[in-house]
């Protein structure tokens, strides 16, 4: 297969972690239709998205430090192809627990894919790591937006659930592109190694402490995120008395925004800096948050839903580059950890925010965000600048 411009890999990439969450990304569209359609319940519906969410994410850290110790490209491939097998079999399986077991595969291709994901386009960036991991990301989400889409039109199609099974048509095509380019992977994984393992020689070391200070960071980002998309739409329905198809359209505007959000923010912290750039979007954060919550205006809430997007996600690829330059001896596994376990700790606070709805309403679930925004935005103030880099010549000496 031919090979591409060395630059082309990051766009390469980004098509690469499209597919992997496209499946991921339909299945909240999908489980409306499996409740009518299959009779499961909400308790069901709930149970399947912890075993995409959970189970993937908190694996992608081992996978992760696999990647660290031996570069398998291949995996890559393999993770998209699973990430495709698992939902789009949704339609032909009538178990419950096969359903867990399918959506739970598709999270464990997921897992396979990002940790060794995240690590190549740090490799292919090269002096523009930040641009490369945004393009990375914004792949990402990307699949998120496409995939609800894709799942409704297959259904569609097919006149029924049968129709998943157009999810594994870009997960296979991509996944095959992928393995054809595995040979240049294995080049690029080898040329990174190297160069790793001579700056360790002469003396570079992974900061721990530095690492997980901007964890917390991630962390609280992540809780954050999956509030506003899990709770703004209720926020429509509740408090700004919208339809059902009003509220659902807020995740899409949500992921759109964000993606662009993304695509800056890679470039923004080649440019000034990635602490800068995470600070920056968090402290513009708040204010969002705030008028966004106080706002009773439909449309100028909806309005406002673009620039709070935006500021949240201007963080998440600098944040992901920032953790692999605290630990560039270990870059899988802070992929895994940064986009990865990050994830999952968002999914796993929603249910307890939900509880608060439960009790004292949707309004009160986002002052809480908003506090959570106020409190990531002091703690990125607590995370030093990234490291300089050491640069490795040929020879294997330190370079300016």
């Amino acid at each position: 297969m031919k090979k591409f411009p060395k630059g082309i890999y990051s766009y390469v990439l980004m098509m690469g972690h499209l597919c992997a969450d496209i499946s991921g990304g339909a299945l909240p569209a999908i489980l409306p239709f499996l409740i009518t359609e299959k009779g499961i319940t909400y308790a069901a519906a709930a149970g399947l998205t912890f075993a995409l969410s959970s189970i993937g994410s908190v694996i992608q850290p081992v996978f992760g430090s696999m990647a660290d110790k031996t570069s398998r490209p291949w995996l890559m491939a393999l993770g998209i192809f699973m990430s495709g097998c698992g939902i789009s079999m949704l339609g032909f399986i009538d178990s419950y627990w096969m359903m867990f077991a399918a959506v739970a595969f598709t999270g464990i291709g997921s897992a396979l894919f990002h940790p060794d994901g995240g690590r190549m386009a740090n490799y292919v960036g090269g002096e523009k790591k930040g641009r490369s991991l945004s393009l990375f990301s914004v792949g990402g989400n990307m699949g998120g937006a496409l995939g609800p889409m894709l799942a409704v039109a297959g259904i569609t199609l097919f006149g029924g659930l049968k129709g998943t099974v157009v999810l594994a048509l870009p997960a296979f095509t991509m996944a095959a592109f992928m393995l054809s380019q595995n040979n240049t992977f294995g080049d690029f994984a080898a040329e990174g190694t190297r160069a790793t393992k001579a700056a360790i020689a002469i003396g570079q070391k992974d900061d721990w402490k530095s690492f997980f200070k901007l964890t917390g960071v991630v962390f609280l980002r992540s809780t954050i995120g999956v509030g506003m998309s899990t709770f703004l739409p209720m926020f429509w329905m509740s408090v700004l008395m919208q339809s059902e198809a009003a509220s659902g359209s807020i995740t899409t505007i949500l992921s759109l925004s964000g993606a662009v959000a993304t695509l800056i923010g890679g470039r923004l912290a080649d440019k000034y800096g990635f602490n800068k750039t995470i600070r920056t979007g968090l402290t513009l954060l708040i204010p969002c948050l705030c008028i966004l919550t106080l706002s009773r205006s439909v449309l100028f809430s909806t309005f406002m839903l673009i620039p709070t997007a935006m500021s949240l996600n201007l963080a998440f690829s600098p944040s992901v580059a920032l953790g692999q330059k605290f630990v560039p001896n270990h870059i899988g596994l802070a992929s895994g950890i940064t986009m990865g376990l990050a994830s999952s700790f968002g999914g796993m606070v929603s249910p307890m925010l939900g509880r608060v709805a439960d009790i004292t309403g949707v309004s009160t679930v986002l002052y809480i965000i908003i506090g959570l925004a106020v409190l990531a935005c002091v703690a990125s103030y607590f995370v030093p600048d990234a490291p300089s880099q050491i640069a490795v010549g040929n020879s294997g000496t330190l370079e300016d």
